[in-house]
């Protein structure tokens, strides 16, 4: 069963991939223009070893862990937040913006035993997608398409479509929602205005280059994050959260953060 009524539920249930196969290949994102080539690119060990932290860290909160199989071919699986989404009882299947990743929404079903809906046109990835109990904000980019936003068809809700800026990867690199009425913004990284109805915390550049908008909320007052963040931490310490740090630096590297590595299966109901 899979159940994401707003993303600010408690957090029960999680598919993570351990990036057991991951590799440099061709730059697919601005992120990794900037590392990939150079001496700061991304070291396997030290991004495997966050990467296991990450996971000590959500069995700490009592969040169960469904162990996706790594595919041999699919150096960037781990990054699974971009191969579907749930929104309220319905899974969503992606249809990759890259062709490395294609395999990788077939094996998840496949893996899950879960029943999904899938694009037949266009291209949709999960981490374009916010789910509130009666709207879902969609990230049109270079990532997800107006045709494959179309697919979405969840229930009654209203479908929102947000347009990003040139060369941003995904909306949760972007903007994150906290609760029904708060959420960390980089406004520059939006063409569209963020939505109305919210108090927006603002992040910075240099923050928004380490993807700080990238945080996983564990709860109504707990949040996973960059431990590298300590400007954000305090402000959301005075929200009233509870901040649960972790060494990103390396994952980073890759584009995304915490949320990205992490595709919600479970959130319990308030």
């Amino acid at each position: 069963m899979v159940q994401v009524e707003a993303e600010w539920h408690r957090l029960t249930s999680v598919a993570l991939v351990r990036p057991t196969h991951f590799r440099l290949t061709e730059p697919a994102n601005e992120t990794q223009r900037r590392f990939y080539g150079t001496d700061s690119a991304p070291k396997f060990d030290k991004l495997l070893a966050q990467h296991d932290a990450v996971r000590r860290a959500l069995l700490a909160e009592g969040v169960e862990i469904v162990e996706i199989p790594a595919l041999p071919d699919a150096p960037l699986q781990f990054n699974v937040r971009d191969v579907g989404a749930v929104i309220g009882s319905r899974f969503f299947l992606g249809r990759m913006g890259r062709r490395i990743r294609t395999p990788e929404p077939a094996w998840l079903a496949t893996c899950l035993e879960v029943a999904a809906s899938a694009p037949e046109s266009g291209v949709f990835e999960g981490g374009d997608v916010t789910v509130t109990p009666d709207r879902v904000f969609v990230g049109l980019g270079e990532r997800t398409s107006l045709s494959g936003c179309a697919s979405l068809t969840p229930d009654s809700r209203q479908i929102v479509p947000i347009r990003l800026a040139p060369g941003v990867l995904h909306l949760d690199v972007a903007l994150n929602l906290l609760g029904p009425s708060l959420g960390v913004v980089h406004h520059p990284a939006l063409v569209d205005a963020a939505p109305a109805g919210f108090t927006w915390i603002d992040i910075t550049e240099d923050e928004f280059l380490e993807q700080a908008a990238n945080v996983l909320l564990l709860g109504p007052d707990r949040v996973m994050m960059d431990s590298r963040h300590v400007r954000l931490q305090r402000i959301l310490t005075d929200h009233g959260f509870t901040c649960v740090p972790v060494e990103l630096d390396e994952i980073t590297k890759v584009g995304g953060g915490v949320r990205c590595m992490t595709l919600p299966l479970t959130r319990r109901p308030l």
